[in-house]
């Protein structure tokens, strides 16, 4: 026999109150003072038979009572059945588990890896798994198609395989974009006609009648430290399905202190190129350390650079600190004191000024007033990353195709004759940029009209325009990269620049796109986009005798942006891991890594092999760029999350449970049933309620013979 409330035969204690009343005795309660007794000692009563029972069959039926109510409390059934591990629905279990760079952290990767263990030895006969990993993109280690072609022992080891063979990487971590990844993986898989193979035997040697497997709704298991870098973001466009449960086995670390450091990078003019650096260091939020030191890794022990520079940081806030510009030697920001180190070191490499020329090809102009290029040269379009000529070039002197590597903008200021022409669409359609002006003389201009139809095999046809008093910029196109840069409704107001004098243009069709108009209706910026190049055609001068443009603050990012916007811009030379490289894929360019393996870079995906923090060279054509990748900023945030910040985005939690667990869950539900179908306990309560009355009726029949023995005594 069975108990389904075992506590509630603690009332069986009960039996001995009737024992504890048989045993009290009355004391004589009243006295009566006589004079004649008043000079005498009192004397008590003697008690000679105190511990003895009397009527003891009433005494057991009420003490049986008792323990018939306690136990019919208790809800009693037999068990005739017993529940195996077989008996169980089979489950269909979906384990996600973290491979970014914040499992780097010591002690983590081993409880992650034991984690899973101890979900793939939970596994049952009838169970399904799938795993799958994720750092800034999910991969399936083991998909439930290929899980359901190995027997149970065989899908356990081979989890056990796959997990075993996983490490941490370097990049970042998408949980959201995974978690819906694996959500719709879980969700979506059904299985149908399966042949039953939970005895293990091989196909060949089981029945041919198929079968479908019941399995409960899906699972999901997440073992990650849940840190607070972790994109989510993906979850708001993921409905996340309801019958699906997720749970989160997350690891901690035993010191939660985790620091880092960058180098700000705002601009290369205010960073490299001043006496010292500013520096951002971050402490997590759950930090037991605040006291960390700073220097450059590769600078010289002569040099003052190499101190270590200390810095206090309390937990979970962030300090903007200078230190010393690092010599040409550093390689690396090495922050000290910090007990997790994978990301305690920020790779930078010292910029290498790149030469590059921009071209003004036509007469020239001896009025400063007057001249284009005049204000062309007081342009700061140098920086670290490059030194940048600014030159008048005499159309004869250009006997080959210019180099769009190095020539990043030609200007055109009159007409060319000649193959100077063919020279320039080749110049275009390898990448370069030409921007002619139409300015000056009408000779002038109907010569250089008559170039860049040529160019662009187009049947554009100038005029001189009617300007009452002056025109504005107008319908500006700031989606396009000379523009964009000005697009903030701060910096986007043009009114206040007039234009004296501009050319209408006309018979102006596809392909050309008009980038900024007049208020009076004609084209001011017009781009035509030739191959990898393009060419622009402006119907205005910028100088003072044209327009207030080269006197205006919009003029600066305005030639900036027409240096640089046929993404000629300078690339940079420091990049997190898994972020797209800015160098150009071709079939000689090579990156050697800083193990000084050198890997081809013939596509954009051979980017991938940029896993690992450290300098990196990339070298095409005899020139080589280094660069610095480090591990993404986010990776440092390692406080863990809330559970509430997961149900915001509709996930729903809920723990899985273990085979022990649900096997006594279903111990229960079965007692449940065997009770309410037995109902022992209406039994037990008649049998109870029939020894009271029978204890009543006996203490009524020996109450009245023992008073009819007293009466007669009295007569007598």
């Amino acid at each position: 026999m069975s108990l389904l409330a075992p506590l509630y035969f603690l009332g069986a204690l009960a039996v001995g109150l009737p024992i504890l009343f048989h045993m009290i005795r009355r004391q004589p309660k009243g006295q009566i003072e006589f004079s004649s007794l008043m000079f005498l000692r009192p004397t008590p009563p003697r008690l000679t038979r105190r511990s003895r029972l009397d009527n003891w069959l009433l005494l057991l039926l009420r003490a049986l009572a008792l323990t018939l109510l306690a136990l019919a409390f208790s809800r009693p059934f037999l068990r005739n059945v017993s529940l195996s591990d077989t008996e169980l629905p089979g489950k269909r279990m979906m384990m996600v588990i973290d491979t970014s760079a914040s499992m780097q952290r010591d002690g983590l990767w081993q409880q992650a890896i034991d984690a899973a263990n101890a979900v793939i030895d939970d596994l049952q006969p009838a169970d399904q798994l799938a795993i799958v990993s994720f750092d800034d993109s999910p991969r399936t280690q083991l998909s439930f198609e290929r899980g359901a072609e190995l027997s149970p022992e065989q899908l356990k080891t081979t989890a056990k395989s796959l997990v075993s063979d996983l490490t941490p990487s370097w990049r970042g971590s998408e949980t959201g974009l995974a978690l819906s990844f694996a959500g719709d993986m879980a969700v979506s898989y059904e299985v149908e006609n399966r042949d039953d193979a939970a005895d293990g035997r091989p196909a060949e040697g089981r029945d041919a009648v198929s079968t479908t497997v019941t399995t409960q709704p899906a699972q999901m298991i997440l073992i990650s430290d849940m840190q607070t870098g972790s994109e989510l973001e993906s979850l708001q466009v993921y409905a996340w399905p309801k019958e699906l449960r997720l749970d989160v086995r997350q690891v901690v670390a035993s010191d939660r202190t985790n620091a880092s450091a960058t180098v700000l990078q705002q601009n290369p003019d205010a960073e490299l190129t001043a006496d010292r650096v500013r520096i951002r260091v971050t402490n997590s939020e759950d930090a037991t350390d605040s006291q960390f030191s700073l220097r450059w890794q590769g600078a010289p022990q002569s040099d003052t650079s190499s101190v270590e520079f200390p810095v206090q940081v309390p937990p979970g806030q962030t300090r903007i600190i200078r230190m010393p510009q690092p010599p040409p030697s550093a390689t690396a920001l090495v922050l000290d004191g910090d007990r997790h180190s994978f990301d305690n070191r920020h790779y930078l490499v010292s910029p290498e000024a790149e030469e590059l020329d921009l071209w003004m090809l036509g007469q020239k102009v001896e009025d400063p007033r007057d001249s284009l290029l005049y204000y062309l040269q007081r342009v700061p379009l140098n920086n670290a990353y490059r030194n940048v000529s600014v030159q008048q070039v005499d159309p004869t002197a250009v006997t080959a195709v210019p180099d769009a590597k190095k020539v990043r903008l030609i200007v055109l200021n009159q007409g060319v004759q000649g193959d100077l022409t063919e020279k320039l669409t080749r110049y275009v359609q390898q990448g370069g940029r030409v921007l002619a002006v139409l300015n000056g003389e009408q000779t002038q201009i109907d010569s250089l009209t008559q170039t860049i139809n040529q160019i662009t095999d187009s049947k554009l046809q100038v005029t001189e325009a009617t300007v009452r008093d002056y025109v504005m910029f107008s319908r500006i196109d700031f989606k396009h990269p000379v523009f964009a840069p000005m697009a903030d409704p701060k910096f986007n107001d043009f009114t206040k620049i007039r234009f004296w004098n501009h050319r209408a243009i006309g018979n102006v069709n596809e392909p050309w796109q008009v980038v900024a108009n007049f208020d009076d209706g004609d084209p001011a910026l017009l781009e035509y986009s030739l191959d990898e190049g393009s060419v622009m055609l402006m119907a205005t001068g910028w100088q003072p005798s044209a327009s207030q443009l080269a006197m205006s603050t919009k003029f600066i990012p305005f030639a900036f942006s027409l240096f640089e916007a046929n993404g000629s811009g300078s690339v940079s030379n420091r990049y997190a891991i898994g972020q797209p490289l800015d160098f150009k894929p071709s079939a000689t360019a090579t990156i050697t890594t800083p193990a000084e393996t050198r890997i081809a870079f013939k596509s954009v995906s051979d980017s991938q092999s940029v896993d690992q923090p450290g300098i990196y060279q990339f070298i095409e054509d005899g020139k080589s760029r280094k660069f610095a990748v480090n591990v993404a900023e986010s990776e440092s945030a390692t406080s863990p999350l809330s559970d509430d910040q997961l149900e915001r985005f509709g996930v729903v939690l809920g723990d899985n449970l273990t085979t022990e667990d649900a096997l006594e869950n279903q111990r229960q539900l079965r007692d449940r049933e065997l009770e309410s179908e037995q109902r022992l306990w209406q039994w037990l309560l008649v049998a109870a309620l029939m020894l009271l009355g029978l204890e009543t009726l006996l203490g009524m029949l020996w109450t009245r013979r023992g008073t009819g023995q007293v009466a007669q005594g009295g007569v007598a």
